[in-house]
């Protein structure tokens, strides 16, 4: 039997599909096809195809996940059954080289290919490492931003395929329940529920539509807070649009490594590759370089925004803010309007024991993954609307508010 590795390559909720030559036509819709030869592992096959034959960078891609191996049918009835491992990949830029043998490629919502002739299996090759529920609720690495687009994904992947409205309503509410403190999650859900029709279909298309007004309000964020920054700026953790500001910008930047998980290590390697001028630094030694003059600003994104004005971000947040207040120097958050809470309600949540201690003594441990900011200790909070006052943030979280009313119905 032989067996294939698939390369799902993801950017703004849409994947690279693929037609190879069959004879004197085109053959079905794929994704990025690898064969895994005995002995080889089915990842470092793909990853060679990606790297090698498409001239995907290697620092541009970076694996979401692996699924486990599926058998398929044969494509006709003189072909031979297949084992595929499929695997999705997350791209930044759809700036890529030719796939080698491909007749045909396009970007476009995976639920298109229900309709469009496929390679058997893939569209359950697909779903074995599209986003779900689960693995939202699990991702400890991305952004709130990023994961917001991945929860619109996986509704619009259930809606295309829903048979009762019930299934789609279900999995929203899963969807909510999965990251309770990012705000953006549950805003840009409950939008889509309140504005389609009630039918999986509506819902199917009006997710699409939002992924891609999420991506651009995000991009347009980062340019209004582009606009406010220069020199040195000093950022933690790993905020997608934190990042797309400085690049935009061209400003250097000190980044804190943002413990445990050190996400803000990440941060800085593609700030690096970008081209800009990164130092990287301890959580603890941020004050010293906000107190030494060593930052024009410092530069934050939010998991949330309470409706007061609080902000709740990566654990840290709070004591760089306060530091840089001390030093007068000015402290921005930058986040789409979605990231604005309908309630002033914080949800602590805390990390794994293991993170800090793993050793035989018994001592209590403390690892809180998000910290809560006043609003007295932010210069200004930047949005795709540009900087916000406080009743803008109010009429914003009133709107959030109402479209939760789907609910009810």
């Amino acid at each position: 039997m032989d067996s294939i590795a698939i390369a799902f390559l993801r950017n703004r909720g849409d994947v690279l599909f693929v037609r190879y030559p069959s004879g004197d036509a085109d053959g079905p819709w794929t994704g990025i096809e690898a064969p895994v030869d005995d002995g080889q592992r089915p990842l470092e096959a793909v990853q060679a195809v990606l790297t090698g034959s498409l001239g995907v960078d290697v620092d541009a891609i970076e694996l979401a996940y692996a699924g486990e191996s599926i058998e398929t049918p044969a494509d006709d009835d003189d072909g031979e059954p297949r084992t595929v491992y499929p695997f999705m990949f997350d791209t930044a830029t759809r700036s890529i080289g030719p796939v080698e043998r491909a007749a045909a490629t396009e970007w476009c919502s995976p639920t298109e290919l229900l309709d469009r002739p496929t390679v058997p299996g893939l569209w359950t090759a697909y779903r074995a490492v599209g986003p779900t529920p689960e693995s939202i609720a699990a991702d400890e690495e991305h952004g709130s931003a990023e994961l917001s687009i991945r929860a619109l994904s996986a509704l619009r992947d259930v809606a295309a395929t829903a048979t009762a409205f019930d299934t789609v309503t279900e999995t929203a509410r899963q969807l909510v329940a999965a990251r309770p403190s990012m705000a953006v999650v549950s805003n840009r859900i409950h939008r889509v529920l309140a504005e389609a029709d009630r039918t999986p279909a509506a819902v199917h298309d009006r997710a699409i539509a939002a992924i891609d007004a999420a991506a651009d309000a995000d991009a347009r964020a980062a340019q209004a807070a582009a606009e406010r920054i220069d020199g040195t700026v000093l950022t933690l953790s790993r905020s997608g649009t934190v990042l797309e500001t400085l690049v935009r910008s061209g400003a250097g930047a000190i980044v804190a490594e943002s413990r445990p998980a050190c996400e803000g290590v990440q941060a800085a390697e593609q700030l690096a590759r970008s081209g800009l001028d990164v130092t990287l630094t301890t959580d603890a030694a941020a004050a010293v370089h906000v107190h030494d003059g060593s930052v024009s600003a410092v530069l934050v994104g939010a998991d949330t925004v309470l409706p007061t004005g609080d902000v709740v971000n990566k654990v840290g947040t709070l004591a760089v803010l306060l530091a840089a207040e001390a030093a007068d120097v000015p402290r921005y958050v930058v986040a789409a309007q979605d990231k604005i809470a309908p309630e002033a309600e914080f949800y602590p949540v805390e990390g794994a024991v293991s993170d800090i201690y793993d050793g035989e003594e018994s001592i209590a441990v403390s690892n809180p993954t998000f910290d809560r900011t006043p609003a007295t200790h932010v210069t200004g909070v930047i949005t795709e609307s540009g900087l916000l006052s406080d009743e803008d943030i109010q009429m914003i979280a009133a709107q959030h508010r109402a479209n939760r009313s789907w609910q009810q119905g």
